[in-house]
């Protein structure tokens, strides 16, 4: 029989809120939109807020991507930019500056500011980002200095970078109409240095974690107001005990589960539900009651090394993301958000060693050459919810039922799950997953008690929280005047459109979904499929999934409500924008953003796609070619399937020997193939491409296809032949000699062979209104 977990809510306290030490920071633009703080939350427009912020390494993609991609971002539901200055990026020699390129912040600046995109530089001087030396410049360790310190010498110079920094920042911060709310400086200071590749004798030495505390920083923080860049707000990373000074900067916190600075990782407790405003998750140097919790390094993924090969599930990004909320951070940071591609320098590589030279994928929602993963979907769920719910959610407090902060990470038997609540609503968090551990399907209910009443999840019996899952589940909350007592659905996101409020609910496989709704201020309900139980002051709704499938409600006071139960696959398929003058839902078979006006269709490897919208377009809509696209209304949807001129990319492939292949492309794509990618399954070592003789990405191999995106070298294909190498996987045992020279002789067998290598098209339509054009 299942265990029923209890909470009593009725007499829980509730944190209190307070300007704490960020309330005297914010600020106001010039359309009148603003930025703000109180202790527990961030606000925006004077309302409660929590971001999701996504880190983009402009330097590291090519400037001509840059608009595209930072709409991917904006349609995967990420509201602040997040980006490194790399110093060494821009001054490899010194005194000779590069803003040209991709290494134009002003450009990329600029962007975020047509997008209407809030953006936090991180401008170092000390980045990390597992760049050469963590970012500072080979030659500054020449000169007789003490980096990260308040040594004068080294002032000087981080000085001449915040120059040329607010150089091209002019004109950007918020207050000015710009986009640049935030500043890091520095990164991990007094916590952690980074391999020192200038030294170059021996690996394992490193750079100073840096001296000197909240003076120094205090010190970058003069030189940097001096220099004219003057934000709402400073950001410090606060993780390991690192230096956070008292005001003016926003503490910000990390969480990776899959670690390669931890040999042999056990399970981590990232998974485990905390109070974290109460209670950090290690030890920090200020007081967590006075800030917002707020997390700038969640895990988006992980960088692949040579001695250390995470393989990060999707499941893990969206569970961490999900944890970390229910334990009360309010605000959400991946890193990364985006992966690329390190620029070559002029004296060599940029990485950082036992790194790959050129790709920094991440294995993050959105990768090297702009590939979507699993989890971009994932997270975009949580994003959504966020956008809609995210005001009533950030005032909620903590609650943790006895003994959950204290589970071991490698219990497989205890329910994992906490609640956030105000005032009697709120929502339960459940979780099913757990890094390197296997999780089991979980049978549960759940009974709380609230100053409203109480509620159960499910109404009656029990439910299923599948393995390597997680859920939000509201209760008591109040939907345009439809009182919702409890759900064992998600929900998603809402638009209002013809006259109703029309919330998106969405069910997980194995947990049957059900609406516990309260009769009172209700006048009608009605559903076309489903079932509904009535009882003496509520209604027990059990919904058919699908986007054609709704409750309707209409309250006492006339308004019309519709709830709307999506299937886990359609919620992955699912986008919200401001198309055509009107919030529209999209539910795509393939990724989309809005642009210009525009809904732009891409599809990987499929010319068919189908795209369903809601509300439906006041007219007809037409292709970027001109054509009319047919649909069908099902439900509130309008469906429109069309399909492009199916293409086959012409290529040659040789292979001279087991560990090399030459691709000879021919032909010009077509307009509507917006790109072409290869996919590339192989056993070696590592794996590197060479266009012209000029290494255009590598890959170091951990069990995942290697995917190389060809847009940005389309017009050298066919007068170069693209080479792909190998390095073999030795199976067996090398012999090092040292004399004169350095001998080496291997017993074994090396594994160096290509199994698949596939040119994959991606088409790329847009739609819009025919009026329009």
């Amino acid at each position: 029989m299942t265990k029923v977990s209890m909470l009593n809510l009725s007499e829980a306290g509730e944190v209190e809120i307070r300007p704490g030490k960020m309330g005297a920071n914010g600020g106001t633009n010039s359309q009148g939109e603003s930025f703000g703080f109180t202790n527990y939350y961030m606000t925006r427009n004077h309302e409660p807020f929590i971001p999701v912020v996504g880190e983009f390494h402009f330097s590291r993609f090519s400037y001509l991507g840059w608009e595209e991609e930072l709409l991917k971002m904006k349609a995967g539901g990420v509201n602040i930019v997040a980006t490194y200055i790399f110093w060494n990026f821009h001054e490899e020699e010194e005194g000779v500056f590069d803003w040209s390129g991709s290494r134009n912040l002003r450009h990329f600046i600029d962007l975020c500011a047509k997008l209407e995109y809030p953006l936090i530089l991180r401008i170092g001087p000390f980045c990390h980002g597992e760049v050469r030396n963590g970012g500072i410049p080979d030659w500054v360790f020449a000169k007789p200095i003490e980096i990260r310190s308040n040594d004068p010498a080294y002032l000087k110079l981080a000085r001449r970078l915040y120059r040329q920094i607010a150089s091209q920042m002019r004109g950007s911060l918020y207050q000015e109409g710009g986009p640049v709310v935030a500043i890091q400086l520095e990164n991990e200071f007094m916590h952690c240095g980074a391999p020192n590749d200038a030294w170059g004798y021996k690996t394992g030495k490193f750079i100073s974690s840096g001296t000197g505390g909240n003076a120094h920083l205090a010190e970058l923080r003069r030189i940097a107001e001096e220099s004219g860049i003057l934000p709402l707000f400073f950001t410090a990373t606060a993780w390991g005990g690192a230096a956070v000074p008292e005001e003016g900067f926003l503490p910000m916190l990390a969480g990776y589960a899959y670690t390669p600075w931890i040999p042999n990782q056990p399970p981590s407790r990232e998974f485990i539900y905390r109070d974290l405003h109460a209670i950090p998750a290690e030890p920090v140097n200020y007081d967590t009651r006075d800030y917002p919790v707020a997390y700038c390094e969640m895990a988006g993924g992980m960088q692949v090394s040579y001695n250390a090969r995470p393989l990060v599930p999707a499941n893990s990004v969206e569970a961490m993301a999900l944890v970390k909320l229910a334990s009360g951070s309010n605000l959400i940071g991946y890193y990364m958000y985006h992966g690329g591609s390190n620029p070559v320098g002029k004296k060599g590589y940029l990485n950082e060693q036992f790194l790959p030279k050129i790709t920094y994928d991440y294995q993050s929602p959105l990768g090297e050459f702009g590939r979507i993963g699993e989890s971009y979907d994932r997270i975009r769920t949580l994003s959504m919810f966020l956008e809609s719910f995210g005001t009533a959610l950030a005032p909620m407090t903590t609650i943790l039922p006895d003994g959950q902060s204290d589970l071991e990470a490698t219990d497989t038997d205890s329910l994992r799950w906490c609640v956030r609540h105000k005032d009697g609503a709120g929502f339960v968090f459940l979780n099913n997953f757990q890094d390197h551990v296997d999780m089991p399907d979980r049978p549960f209910r759940i009974e709380l008690e609230t100053s409203r009443g109480s509620v159960a999840f499910p109404a009656e019996g029990e439910a299923i929280l599948p393995a390597n899952m997680g859920v939000v589940l509201p209760f008591h909350l109040d939907l345009h005047g439809v009182s919702l007592i409890s759900a064992t659905a998600q929900p998603l996101t809402q638009v209002q459109a013809n006259g109703e409020h029309v919330i998106f609910f969405y069910a997980h496989a194995g947990l049957t979904p059900e609406y516990v709704v309260a009769k009172s201020a209700l006048s009608q309900l009605e559903t076309e499929a489903g079932q509904v139980g009535e009882f003496d002051d509520h209604y027990v709704i059990h919904p058919v999934v699908g986007k054609n499938n709704g409750v309707a409600f209409r309250t006492a006071d006339g308004k019309r409500v519709r709830f709307l139960m999506l299937s886990r696959e359609e919620a992955l398929q699912t986008y919200r924008f401001d198309l055509w003058g009107q919030q529209t839902v999209v539910i795509s078979d393939c990724p989309v953003i809005a642009q210009q006006g525009q809904l732009v269709c891409t599809s990987p490897g499929s010319s068919a796609l189908s795209v369903s919208l809601f509300p439906a377009p006041a007219t007809e809509l037409r292709t970027n070619t001109g054509q009319p696209v047919p649909f069908e209304t099902a439900g509130l949807f309008q469906d429109y399937k069309f399909e492009l001129a199916s293409y086959t990319p012409q290529l040659t492939i040789t292979k001279p020997s087991d560990k090399t292949a030459l691709l000879q492309f021919a032909g010009d794509w077509p307009a509507h193939v917006e790109d072409v990618w290869l996919e590339i399954d192989y056993d070696g070592d590592v794996a590197e491409a060479f266009l012209d003789g000029t290494l255009l990405t590598d890959h170091i191999h951990y069990g995942k296809t290697w995917s190389i995106g060809l847009k940005n070298f389309y017009t050298k294909l066919e007068q170069a032949t693209l080479h792909l190498r190998i390095t073999p996987l030795r199976k067996g045992t090398v012999h090092t000699f040292v004399n004169q020279a350095q001998v080496e002789r291997f017993e074994g067998v090396e594994i160096a062979v290509f199994h698949r290598i596939e040119a994959i098209p991606h088409y790329r339509v847009s739609l819009a209104p025919a009026a329009r054009r």
